[in-house]
């Protein structure tokens, strides 16, 4: 968002009456994050906040409930690049491996025919792939990624970084080319089952409070991602698809706050040090990000460096983020709130990451 929408969004905002919604807490939550979160309009939201030993505290605000799941949208290349990451530590996989020699075509790009993409290049936004009108067009009617791949899906130039949810979501393929399985088995086995978690990639197995997203402006009654209307469709067959699953690990992953907290705590382990390492910049989109596998690297928006990552989509807004030096951070899932914002990182993000690691609500 340009900085002049950005000021036009938030003038705009702040016409709408802001009437103070149910709010709850339990363990230690820095004084101000009830105000934090009303300040930037929140619909329903929980913040977790967690330590290197698990979650610390709970935030509750609306009529979300402690464990009401949530879609994280782009959380879920986060969460997909710590599953590459452990598989590839194993020995299960290479993230450096030609992923041509696991999909039914070619990622090459038209430029650099030579020039192998893989799973690392995917997962930072380096691989050359670009969201152009065949994707955008396949996400309401997937067409075969075969099919795409002879479309506009490429960048105009090869190992520039292009911030990409096609991209991203073609390494849930990748990753079912190489092991032989559904992208939903193996997160299920390579993190949530491992780390006891409850996680999913498709709503219709999520069990209890699951929450629609809303836009806050321009205020509407009716969700722009009406929950129970995508539990209510047929469940997929568990196999895997490399033609037709790139709409899954790019934003589709449906998980608690505590749930990503806890996901947050293991993220700020010494063993994902090498998913920190900055692999490209954001550039003039946001000139406080870079890139690594799969998480942003957050600087210059306070005297540390936070790692993690954003979602938003529908109007909902979220962020995982976390300060390994530290040891702690915040997972905050939302059902709507304010989308304003100057490049990427939301004002949202922003206030709850002054709060929680500076202790500044303003």
């Amino acid at each position: 968002m340009k900085k002049w929408k950005a000021c036009a969004y938030r003038l705009a905002l702040g016409c709408l009456p802001n009437p103070r919604r149910a709010y709850s807490q339990e363990g230690s939550v820095p004084p101000g994050m009830e105000r934090a979160l009303r300040r930037q309009h929140t619909r329903d939201g929980v913040a977790a906040l967690f330590d290197r030993r698990g979650v610390t505290g709970v935030s509750v605000y609306g009529d979300a409930r402690r464990d009401t799941v949530f879609r994280t949208a782009s959380i879920s290349k986060h969460i997909t690049a710590l599953a590459a990451w452990r598989l590839h530590e194993a020995g299960d996989l290479d993230i450096d491996a030609d992923a041509d020699r696991y999909l039914p075509c070619s990622l090459r790009h038209p430029k650099a025919p030579d020039a192998p993409v893989t799973l690392r290049r995917l997962l930072s936004h380096t691989a050359g792939i670009h969201d152009g009108r065949a994707y955008i067009a396949a996400c309401s009617d997937p067409a075969p990624l075969s099919r795409l791949m002879q479309g506009d899906s490429h960048t105009a130039e090869f190992g520039r970084f292009e911030y990409s949810n096609l991209g991203a979501g073609i390494a849930a393929c990748v990753l079912e080319g190489m092991l032989g399985k559904s992208f939903e088995a193996i997160m299920q086995e390579a993190v949530f089952g491992p780390l006891k978690v409850t996680a999913s990639f498709y709503p219709q197995k999520i069990q209890g409070d699951l929450a629609s997203a809303y836009r806050v402006l321009p205020p509407s009654a009716k969700p722009r991602m009406d929950a129970a209307a995508r539990r209510a469709k047929p469940l997929p067959p568990d196999a895997p698809d490399p033609e037709r699953h790139y709409l899954l690990s790019q934003g589709n992953l449906y998980i608690s706050a505590p749930d990503l907290a806890r996901l947050g705590t293991e993220l700020m382990r010494d063993r994902y040090a090498p998913m920190r390492r900055k692999l490209a910049d954001f550039g003039e989109r946001d000139p406080r990000l870079g890139m690594g596998l799969g998480t942003f690297i957050v600087h210059d928006v306070l005297p540390q460096t936070l790692y993690g990552h954003q979602g938003l989509a529908y109007g909902a807004m979220h962020g995982l983020f976390y300060d390994p030096a530290a040891g702690r951070g915040f997972a905050l899932l939302t059902s709507g709130a304010s989308e304003a914002r100057v490049g990427v990182l939301s004002d949202i993000n922003i206030a709850i990451m002054r709060l929680v690691f500076d202790g500044n609500d303003h």
